[in-house]
Order: C-alpha cells, then structure tokens, then sequence
C-alpha cells in the first residue's frame, strides 16, 4: 500500500482560510512532507475557501520551486470546489508566468534561497 499524507483543510484550519499566514500553515505541512511521503492529498470537503491570499500562500508559491509536472504528480486536490478549482488554477496560472517573465526577481530570489535552505536540511 502506498502511503500518502492528507490534510483535511476544514479539520486543521477550522474556519481560518483567509490570510497569508492561514495559508502558510498549509504551505508548513506541505512543505514538511514533501521529500517523505509519494504525494499529497489535499481534501476540501465542506469547506470554500475563496480567499486568494491564503490558496496563494498555501499553494500558489509551491509554483516558484517546481513544475507543473511536478505538482500535478505530487498534489491531489479532492472535494474541490468548483469556484475554488478556478481560483486556484488562475493564481497557478499566474505564478508559473511570473515565474517566466521575471526568473530574476527578489521574490524568486527569496524563494530559492529557502528552497536550498530547506534541501540542506533535509540532506543533514
């Protein structure tokens, strides 16, 4: 049996799913994760979360450090809804162009130099 990590959005931030810092505590487990279980399943069941700031910070800046590719095998996202589905998809969208216009930028820069902190970590 594979194993997997899930994270019951409604059951771990209770009705907090508006702020950045809401959205980190999700970003947090994901990030905790990553190297250590197959793939991720993020489960919305029973919740709309309609907030761009916390599926940005959540999700949205997981598109600076990895593919499409990358996500689309690692993060499963079920009992979305549909609203919450589009939303999500534009604020990929968005990063992933961002991600090419401006490969340089101090956000990015920001971004890696985490990214290599957190590989460092993992490697110790």
């Amino acid at each position: 049996m594979v194993s997997m990590m899930k994270i019951d959005l409604k059951k771990t931030c209770v009705k907090q799913t508006i702020t950045r810092d809401d959205g980190q505590k999700i970003a947090d487990m994901i990030t905790e994760a990553w190297e250590k279980e197959p793939y991720i399943t993020v489960d919305f069941s029973n919740i709309l979360i309609a907030s761009v700031s916390f599926m940005d910070q959540a999700f949205g800046q997981l598109a600076f450090d990895y593919s499409k590719e990358v996500l689309k095998k690692k993060l499963r996202f079920i009992n979305i809804d549909e609203y919450d589905r589009a939303l999500l998809n534009d604020i990929l969208i968005s990063r992933y162009h961002q991600k090419e216009l401006k490969p340089d930028s101090p956000l990015l820069n920001k971004r890696k130099s985490r990214s290599r902190k957190l590989m460092d970590l993992l490697e110790k």
